[in-house]
C-alpha cells in the first residue's frame, strides 16, 4: 500500500484537503492511513482524536528544517504539500527527499504542491505595463515555467521561486511532480482548525471598518474556486497515483509542465468590494454613524492596502489587488474528471456567510475591532 504524507492539516485547505480523503468512501482512499506533520503538540492530539487510527501525527519544526524535510520525505509514495508556498528551501526538500527513492529504484514518487496566481501576476502600479495575457494550463504548458523564470530573474518572488524549484528539481531527479496553482479561494473549510479563507474575509474586514470599499485600479483580477472544489482535486490527484495502473505517470503532467490551474470563474477586485458593501448595507451592519451613508468604491494608495491586508507588503499587495492574473484550467477536467460544483450560487452565498461569522466573532478579526477603527 503507498504510503502517503500530508502537510498543512491543521491549515484552511490542508485541513480541508485531509478531511475530504478520510471521508470519502472511494476504496482506494476508504482504508488509507495518512501521515500528517505537524508542529503543535495540542493540535496534533486534537487531530489524532478526531480521526484516531487513519492519521498518524508527526512533529516538525515547519518548512525551515530542511534535514528534516528530506529525511522524512524519503519514506513517501506520495506527498501532497498544502503548507506555505513561500518557503521554496523547504518545498524542495521534499522533491530532494523524494529523490532518493528513485536512487533506490523504487517506483517514482509524487509530489503534489500548492501555489498561487500571483506568480504570474503583473505590477501595473510601480512597474511599466505588460500586455494582459490568460494563461491556459493544456495550450501554454509549456511556456507557464519560462515565463515565471522569466519574472524571477527580473525580480524574485518566493512564492514562485517555490514553484519554479519544485518543477525543477523534479524533472532533474526523476520525481514526479504537479503544482496546483490556485486562484482566490473562498468558502468555509471543513478542517479542524482555520477553516477562514483571506480574499473575502480582508476585503470585508475593511469595508465594514472603513464604511466604503476600495480599488487600486479598475481592471485587477482573480480567477477563482472554492476550497471544497479545490480539495476535490487534491483527492483525484491522489487517486488517480492510487488507482491507475501507470501510477499517472506519462499520463498526468509532471514536472516543466506539471502545473495545473483549477479555476472556476473570474471576478474584478473592485466587484468583490461591490458585493461586501452590498451584503452589508443590506444587513444593516452599514451605514454606521461617521461613515458614508450610500456605498462607494475609492480609489486608494498601494501603501494603505500593504499596510492594512498584506503585513505591509507591498510586492504581495500590487500583485494580489491590483495585478493582472487570468488563468484557464483544463487538465483537472480533461484528466481527471474534475467538476467544480460551487459555482455562482455558492460565490454569492459566500459574502453572507463571511459577514455572519465576522459579527459572530469566528473569524481572525472581531466586529467590535472593525467598529472600533471608525467610532
Amino acid at each position: 500500500m503507498s504510503k502517503i504524507l500530508l502537510t498543512g492539516a491543521t491549515g484552511y485547505v490542508g485541513g480541508t484537503v485531509l478531511a475530504q480523503l478520510l471521508t470519502s468512501t472511494t476504496p482506494s482512499l476508504s482504508t488509507l492511513t495518512i501521515d500528517v506533520l505537524v508542529r503543535d503538540a495540542a493540535k496534533a492530539t486534537k487531530l489524532k482524536s478526531a480521526y484516531g487510527d487513519r492519521i498518524n501525527t508527526i512533529a516538525w519544526d515547519g518548512l525551515d528544517n530542511t534535514t528534516f524535510i528530506e529525511e522524512i520525505a524519503a519514506n513517501y509514495d506520495i506527498i501532497v504539500n498544502t503548507g506555505s508556498g513561500f518557503v521554496p528551501e523547504g518545498a524542495i526538500a521534499f522533491v530532494k527527499g523524494l529523490a532518493r527513492r528513485v536512487q533506490q529504484g523504487l517506483p517514482a514518487p509524487w509530489l503534489f504542491h500548492i501555489s498561487g496566481c500571483t506568480n504570474l501576476a503583473d505590477r501595473p502600479l510601480t512597474q511599466p505595463p505588460r500586455p494582459m495575457r490568460e494563461w491556459n494550463d493544456e495550450k501554454d504548458a509549456d511556456a507557464i515555467l519560462e515565463q515565471m523564470k522569466t519574472l524571477n530573474d527580473a525580480e524574485p518572488y518566493p512564492q514562485r521561486s517555490a514553484e519554479i524549484g519544485v518543477l525543477e528539481t523534479a524533472d532533474e531527479t526523476g520525481v514526479h511532480a504537479i503544482s496546483v496553482n490556485t486562484p482566490l479561494i473562498f468558502g468555509e473549510g471543513t478542517g479542524l482548525f482555520n477553516q477562514q479563507a483571506l480574499v473575502i474575509p480582508l476585503i470585508l474586514m475593511y469595508v465594514v471598518q472603513h464604511g466604503y470599499g476600495w480599488k487600486l485600479n479598475e481592471t485587477a483580477n482573480f480567477d477563482r474556486v472554492h476550497v471544497l472544489d479545490l480539495a476535490d482535486l487534491f483527492v483525484l490527484l491522489v487517486r488517480a497515483v492510487l488507482e491507475r495502473e501507470d501510477r499517472g505517470v506519462g499520463y498526468l503532467p509532471s514536472g516543466k509542465k506539471g502545473v495545473i490551474f483549477p479555476t472556476a470563474g473570474r471576478v474584478l477586485i473592485k466587484d468583490i468590494n461591490q458585493k461586501c458593501l452590498d451584503v452589508a448595507f443590506e444587513d444593516g451592519t452599514l451605514p454606521r454613524e461617521n461613515t458614508p451613508k450610500e456605498k462607494e468604491i475609492r480609489l486608494v494608495p498601494l501603501e494603505e492596502i500593504a499596510t492594512k491586508l498584506t503585513a505591509g507588503r507591498s510586492d504581495v499587495a500590487e500583485r494580489g489587488w491590483g495585478g493582472h492574473k487570468a488563468t484557464t484550467g483544463v487538465l483537472a477536467t480533461k484528466l481527471l474528471g474534475w467538476k467544480p460544483l460551487r459555482l455562482e450560487e455558492a460565490w454569492e452565498k459566500d459574502f453572507k456567510d463571511e459577514l455572519v461569522a465576522l459579527k459572530e466573532d469566528r473569524r481572525m478579526i472581531t466586529m467590535a475591532n472593525c467598529i472600533a477603527h471608525t467610532e
